[in-house]
């Protein structure tokens, strides 16, 4: 079977990528999106891995990832000149969502949708778990929702996934917003934004 994940990348010459990792670097300290994790390959041949920080003038500011037994972070200084290669990890997470080919068209439609998966996600867990439309536009929140909705499917086809599900989830938000994120707290589970299906898959995996 073809791996089609990688299909919606947009490739880029090397400096609008590296001014894309510094934009995300700062709507990262703005408490906006996340970093990806990237190896950058200079010419002489050594490698360094970890997010970007910042982009400042000439150089490339990198923070290493911690290494195992310390909480010690690294940041190394990296003349841009001589950066060969990048290498994006994980990358399909970096990739936008498809739109689902069959979404609601109204919001009275996208609250119907709703109620089924709150309906189904109770018979299937045991335990009373709602589902409820957030703040956002149509077009943001329907796909999103239809996204969310096959990853909860995955989550509850097992008796491990069921049980975490129920004692971890009470309600469910999908919203609009600018920042892609999921958040778990006091049983108020909320996915906010477009996130591609796999790292919306890989969030939920993690927080429950």
């Amino acid at each position: 079977m073809t791996d089609r994940r990688l299909a919606g990348w947009v490739a880029r010459d090397l400096e609008t990528h590296l001014d894309e990792l510094a934009d995300a670097a700062r709507k990262w300290r703005d408490g906006a999106g996340e970093r990806p994790v990237i190896t950058v390959h200079l010419t002489s041949g050594q490698r360094h891995i970890g997010h970007v920080l910042e982009r400042m003038r000439g150089t490339l500011v990198l923070q290493g990832l911690p290494q195992r037994g310390t909480i010690d972070l690294d940041v190394t200084v990296i003349p841009i000149a001589r950066i060969e290669a990048l290498t994006f990890h994980g990358a399909q997470g970096l990739v936008s969502a498809p739109v689902p080919a069959d979404i609601a068209e109204s919001s009275l439609d996208l609250k119907r949708r709703a109620k089924a998966l709150s309906d189904l996600l109770t018979s299937r867990v045991g335990s009373p778990i709602s589902v409820d439309i957030g703040a956002g536009e149509l077009a943001q929140v329907a796909p999103s929702f239809e996204l969310v909705k096959v990853a909860l499917e995955r989550v509850c086809s097992d008796d491990i996934g069921r049980s975490s599900l129920a004692e971890r989830v009470k309600r469910i938000e999908v919203r609009g917003g600018a920042a892609a994120r999921v958040s778990l707290a006091s049983g108020l589970l909320v996915v906010e934004g477009l996130l591609s299906s796999v790292r919306l898959q890989s969030e939920l995996d993690a927080l429950l």
